[in-house]
């Protein structure tokens, strides 16, 4: 009687284990090398490569002429540039007041006889209108006279890209989790295919400055999804290193842009160049199929399994497997029949891991401390990139070298942290581009050559900070408040990136030195700080608030700073 009680245990037991899912099973396979994969990898680096296209090319559209003020009563008496110039000119943004029209029938000679008797100068005042120096290549800036009071505005341009590519994070993450990764990046694609184009011909600042968000906000519709089924679709053995390829795309379009840059000297010409390539995003709306993961999450198993077996072959018929109905899923079925109001669950859900933050002492110190860590790195990356205008003449030479040291900047953090923590190589880091960017005050301005090696040398450092401090947050963090944590420290690198153009272009005109100082100074404010942070390297992660905070457990302490 017990044998027969046993073996109807062991039968029931038997039924009760849940039968393989070849389907997993095959798409784990796939996941680890296979056409499926390669066909993904391709599709999202060649995607990211018109990021750094888009992102980068107000280096060359925003190119500042030799500028002054108009004065047409001269122009129309045929004197050349330099006779205004000197009889005009207080500086770049201001005229004296003379009778111009009375200096006109003198003569260029007669007039500056008469200005000399004058002795003093008149007073002056800010120019009505520009006039422009040749060079070599057209810019907005000349177009619309983004220069002296205005010049807010030129930078503005930039703020517009960024301000798009942090609206888009934030409303395509949404979108790509509950409607699916291509359906996302598809609406990206064709968002990025109209503004660019539209952004090379329209006539008006305003409708630039708007295309110019949409071009942002398709950036980050693409890009996001992008990264999101790369990393679904590959497996752990290559994930990291396809990581790694996948953001080398960004300066591979920057490479691509000094090239076409090279041939296109109306910056009309070059928008529209760099962005009527993106006709070749259809071929990835077309192409990328959806995230077999995504489709199994969403319990579509049938579209799933249409994908992997068009890679694999045919599977191995697997038994039926029960949905399983998440807490989520129960919850959204309680606020659709009325149970829970939408709002006040949506709030508590977003706030919950901010104010177990906020009211932990050690939690809060950590999240500061990383608040300044990406602040300084994204205002650090993106001023300097920006900042051609204080180093070197030639655009295209700076602005290769640095996309060319960008290449190296994402694989050293992974040698790095096989023989060092996160703690000592992302203090190092911080520390060696500081001293360089402040060493630049010590430098002669004539000494150009010098300055831009400095400056590569400090922006390479910042650059592989990165690494380390996305993957640094991700650990200092509990499981329950990992996301708001990392969530609220990229808002801080978007500030950082919104920033940069104020401080390269503004600060920069004021004081050549301005920008890498400021750059230096926070570099060396993070690196200070992030001594005081504990180390992860080797330590699982935790789960809970308490785990994470128990006394066996290494905390904040500034004076292992000193």
């Amino acid at each position: 009687m017990a044998k027969q009680d046993n073996d109807e245990e062991k039968a029931s037991s038997s039924s009760t284990t849940t039968p393989p899912d070849h389907l997993l099973k095959a798409l784990d396979e796939l996941s680890e090398g296979s056409k499926f994969l390669w066909i993904v990898f391709c599709l999202t680096f060649t995607s990211l490569m018109f990021s750094g296209m888009q992102s980068m090319s107000y280096v060359f559209t925003t190119e500042i002429p030799p500028h002054w003020c108009e004065i047409p009563d001269l122009i129309t008496a045929n004197w050349t540039q330099e006779q205004i110039k000197n009889i005009s000119s207080k500086d770049k943004c201001n005229k004296y007041d003379y009778d111009y029209e009375y200096l006109s029938q003198l003569g260029y000679e007669a007039a500056l006889n008469y200005v000399k008797r004058l002795g003093k100068r008149p007073n002056s005042s800010s120019c009505d209108s520009f006039s422009y120096g040749n060079t070599d290549r057209s810019s907005i800036v000349a177009e619309w006279n983004l220069v002296c009071d205005r010049a807010t505005d030129r930078a503005n341009t930039y703020m517009a890209l960024a301000l798009g590519k942090l609206l888009g994070a934030a409303v395509f993450g949404v979108i790509a989790d509950k409607y699916g990764r291509k359906p996302t990046l598809v609406i990206g694609i064709i968002m990025q295919i109209i503004s660019g184009p539209l952004s090379a011909i329209v006539p008006w600042f305003w409708g630039y400055m708007f295309l110019r968000m949409v071009t942002g906000i398709s950036l980050s519709a693409v890009g996001y999804p992008a990264l999101t089924m790369l990393t679904e679709a590959s497996g752990s053995r290559n994930r990291q290193w396809l990581g790694i390829a996948f953001n080398i795309g960004f300066p591979v379009g920057i490479i691509m842009l000094c090239g076409v840059a090279m041939f296109f000297y109306s910056w009309r010409q070059l928008q529209m160049a760099i962005s009527i390539v993106t006709l070749i995003l259809l071929f990835h709306a077309w192409y990328m199929p959806e995230s077999p993961r995504w489709l199994i999450s969403q319990n579509r198993r049938k579209e799933a399994e249409k994908i992997v077996t068009k890679f694999y072959g045919e599977l191995e018929e697997t038994t039926a497997i029960p949905m399983i109905e998440s807490n989520d899923d129960n919850n959204k079925k309680d606020l659709i029949n009325g149970d829970g109001p939408i709002k006040d669950t949506f709030v508590k859900n977003k706030l919950m891991g901010f104010t177990i933050i906020y009211t932990n002492p050690e939690l809060r110190s950590r999240l500061f401390i990383m608040w300044i860590s990406w602040l300084s790195s994204s205002i650090s990356y993106w001023a300097l990139a920006l900042n051609a205008d204080n180093f070197t003449q030639d655009r295209r030479i700076y602005v290769l070298i640095m996309a060319l040291t960008e290449i190296p900047a994402y694989i050293l953090p992974s040698i790095m942290l096989m023989f060092m923590g996160r703690r000592q190589a992302g203090a190092l880091l911080y520390l060696i581009g500081a001293i360089c960017l402040l060493c630049i005050l010590g430098i002669p301005k004539t000494n150009n050559n010098a300055i831009m090696a400095v400056a590569v040398i400090g922006r390479f450092c910042l650059a592989a900070v990165y690494g380390i401090i996305i993957l640094y947050t991700s650990e200092l963090f509990p499981t329950v408040v990992r996301n708001s944590a990392i969530g609220t420290t990229s808002v801080m690198a978007q500030v950082g990136t919104v920033s940069a153009p104020y401080i390269a272009d503004l600060l920069g005109a004021i004081a050549w030195w301005a920008p890498s100082t400021i750059c230096g100074a926070l570099a060396l404010v993070a690196g200070l700080s992030s001594l005081a942070l504990p180390e992860t390297r080797g330590r699982p992660l935790a789960d809970t608030v308490e785990e994470e905070t128990a006394p066996d457990r290494e905390g904040v302490s500034f004076r292992k700073c000193c």
